[in-house]
């Protein structure tokens, strides 16, 4: 199934200057009460399959009678950066397709049914479209449990797996034939830290000091599968939000007015908005 978008949903922009600070009336941008929706355009434009559905669904945003296709894969944690994204293909006369499904590792590993049977359908369309270049982002956190020999595994238990999965992944996408004409131009974009506690709820519960809601810059399982595999391949430098989302040892859940988190491990789509230009900086096609 394919969605054509010429033009974003959702424009607003906002500019940061800086940490939010005690003592400051937040006006926090998206309010708290509206945060949990903020999910970007690709959300809205309804860019996943349901749950119960396997057939990918691909929309395209920028030129689309443009002959530099970009490509976007992942699972929700790609999505949100979806806005940023289509700024850039819109300024940079890309067309953007996606492939994404939530709560789907694009690790090639045996998940659930209709996750596994989307993503093997989503390859051979990604192959179909002939992307000179491949974006790829995933969810590194707790909810990717695998088993093993029907035996359920834990998440630390499921790692090796996945860094395998990942590695076939990356290297199956990396060496499509349109991509090696280009140079195999293939860029992860890292998983963020999953915060402890909701900061949305963490910053209606300290108006007056935001602060008091940072987190350890810690990802719970090592430096993640979705790295390891791009280290595998020499699929380096990743980007790493982290550079922009936290200090050297500390997170926030807000910049300025800007809410970053809409729940424990998903960025908002204003607060990625506003990461355009940093992101244009670490893509260079």
């Amino acid at each position: 199934m394919i969605k054509g978008f010429c033009t974003g949903a959702l424009v607003a922009f906002f500019v940061l200057t800086g940490a939010a600070r005690a003592g400051q009336d937040p006006n926090w941008i998206p309010p708290l009460d509206q945060v949990a929706r903020d999910k970007g355009e690709m959300a809205f434009d309804g860019c996943r399959p349901k749950p119960e559905n396997v057939e990918p669904v691909m929309c395209v945003y920028g030129d689309p009678d443009s002959d530099r296709t970009v490509a976007l894969v992942g699972d929700s944690h790609a999505m949100q950066w979806g806005p940023p994204l289509i700024k850039l293909a819109e300024q940079r006369g890309w067309r953007l397709v996606t492939f994404l499904r939530a709560g789907c590792p694009i690790a090639e590993v045996k998940f659930e049914p209709n996750c596994d049977e989307w993503r093997e359908l989503a390859f051979e369309e990604i192959k179909d479209e002939r992307p000179g270049r491949i974006i790829v982002s995933t969810s590194i956190a707790r909810r990717y449990t695998l088993s093993l020999r029907g035996r359920p595994l834990s998440r630390r238990g499921s790692e090796k797996i996945l860094r395998r999965g990942m590695t076939h992944t990356l290297r199956r996408l990396s060496t499509l034939p349109s991509l090696v004409r280009h140079g195999s131009r293939l860029k992860l974009i890292r998983d963020q830290v999953t915060a402890p506690f909701l900061p949305p709820k963490c910053l209606a519960n300290h108006p007056d000091d935001p602060d008091a809601c940072g987190f350890a810059r810690h990802r719970k399982f090592g430096p993640g599968f979705d790295v390891v595999g791009a280290t595998k391949l020499g699929l380096l430098p990743a980007i790493d939000p982290l550079q922009v989302l936290c200090h050297p040892h500390w997170c926030y859940s807000a910049h300025g007015h800007v809410v970053i988190y809409r729940d424990s491990d998903h960025l908002t789509a204003t607060y990625t908005r506003t990461l355009t230009d940093w992101l244009g900086s670490k893509i260079s096609f």
